[in-house]
């Protein structure tokens, strides 16, 4: 082989490690900034619509339903179909408080969602967290512990004994929301079982 020719191979074999090699890690501060920018472009958002899919598992019972849940300012309308067999369910919640809907058009009325959803199904799922989480944002001013991406998004995020986990992002009007993500809060409180949520938003819309 002439060594014009071993010369070339070398080179585009190196070339080809060298292109193929990981991008390293950003440094600390300069995730921190990156998660900052990123923080800013979301926490003004007030206005959605997303669509997926929910699965709950806690212990040897589990459930799936599909999610469409509408925000608008401070009302949120959430519609789960057919959550355990038991059709559709419809939660609003405002200012003055919230209200479900079942399948069978019976309305029940209590201050929070989540103290509905619980009531319902005996899921206890924090809904009033899931509103930033769902978002890829912390609860503000509780206490938590987080990892970040490469990206300077939220990778793992843990608050009042839930672990978030970020699988998946999505570009949404320039910005970076939350696809795909899961929760697990392996503690029994007040007599509940440790839980698994699994979520997978299809669509977004309307974000604002």
């Amino acid at each position: 082989m002439r060594p014009v020719r071993i010369f070339y191979i070398a080179f585009f074999s190196l070339l080809s490690v060298s292109c193929s090699a990981p991008s390293p890690r950003p440094a600390d501060a300069q995730l921190q900034q990156l998660w900052q920018q990123h923080e800013a472009a979301l926490l003004p958002i007030r206005h959605w619509e997303l669509r997926g899919r929910l699965a709950i598992r806690a212990e040897d019972q589990g459930g799936q339903a599909t999610l469409v849940w509408r925000r608008d300012g401070s009302r949120h309308d959430i519609r789960l179909g057919g959550p355990l067999g038991r059709g559709m369910l419809q939660l609003t919640q405002d200012e003055s408080g919230a209200q479900l809907q079942d399948a069978e058009q019976r309305i029940v009325r209590a201050p929070s969602a989540e103290e509905l959803l619980f009531r319902y199904s005996g899921w206890d799922l924090p809904v009033e967290n899931l509103n930033y989480w769902v978002r890829g944002l912390p609860v503000p001013d509780v206490a938590m512990e987080r990892e970040l991406n490469d990206n300077g998004f939220l990778k793992t995020l843990r608050q009042e004994a839930w672990e978030v986990q970020y699988q998946e992002y999505v570009l949404v009007d320039g910005r970076n929301l939350p696809r795909r993500l899961s929760l697990s809060n392996p503690r029994k409180t007040a007599g509940q079982p440790a839980m698994q949520v699994r979520l997978v938003i299809e669509r977004w819309a309307q974000v604002q």
